[in-house]
């Protein structure tokens, strides 16, 4: 029932989503410049995924980097996935798969590049874990899954001052009482925040190397982890 009502909300919300999502995370702009800051000039990803890609503001950062690669998109709401082909009418490059982060069915070997913005924390610890290895397995020797999430602090007291940050950043930013009343509402329903040092053990124990937390801002941080051929 919970990722139903997670659809229904992305639902409701697709036509929006991009305007609010501005609105509401700071630094926004500058964390999906992060998720490709690292990569290597010489890495020509052929076949990449975003994973829980709403309305596409990650799927056109890919388009802009790699307009040639075959980019597949994945969300659990049709209307979300609607509205990002919308937006991309003339790209033939793109597949769209409807599906949630728990039964994505991934072809292995397939991917060079996984990437995804602010969209993990919709599942909790023990699907977060299946997640990072349903990846894992999904991706190519030295390929690469960098993504964007909210981070739960280390102690509950840096975890209320981030939460006491962000409102005062979103309301900066143009978030309304009622924006923020939403998404506080939605937080609470459906976000299960996990710390850090959490999610680098867990990509480390899904079989990554080179783990990583590339940059950091309040709750919102960007994490690296490449797949790496083990030496026999």
């Amino acid at each position: 029932m919970a990722m139903e009502q997670l659809e229904q909300f992305y639902d409701d919300l697709s036509r929006k989503y991009t305007e609010l999502i501005k609105k509401c995370v700071p630094r926004y702009s500058e964390m999906l410049f992060n998720l490709f800051l690292y990569l290597p000039e010489s890495f020509k990803p052929k076949r990449i995924i975003d994973l829980g890609c709403g309305t596409g503001n990650l799927t056109q950062e890919i388009l802009n980097h790699f307009p040639n690669a075959e980019i597949h998109v994945l969300d659990l709401s049709e209307d979300i996935l609607n509205e990002c082909k919308k937006r991309f009418p003339q790209a033939q490059n793109i597949t769209y798969i409807k599906a949630d982060f728990k039964n994505m069915n991934l072809e292995p070997n397939y991917y060079d590049l996984a990437l995804s913005s602010i969209a993990i924390h919709h599942l909790t610890d023990p699907h977060k874990i299946r997640f990072y290895r349903d990846v894992f397995q999904a991706l190519l020797i030295n390929g690469v899954f960098i993504f964007a999430d909210q981070t739960r602090g280390i102690s509950d007291d840096i975890y209320k001052k981030n939460i006491s940050c962000w409102k005062e950043e979103a309301f900066k930013l143009g978030s309304t009482a009622e924006n923020w009343n939403m998404w506080m509402e939605h937080q609470d329903a459906h976000d299960y925040h996990s710390p850090v040092g959490w999610h680098l053990r867990q990509l480390e124990n899904a079989g990554f190397h080179e783990v990583d937390l590339l940059s950091k801002y309040l709750m919102w941080g960007v994490f690296w982890a490449k797949k790496i051929q083990e030496k026999p």
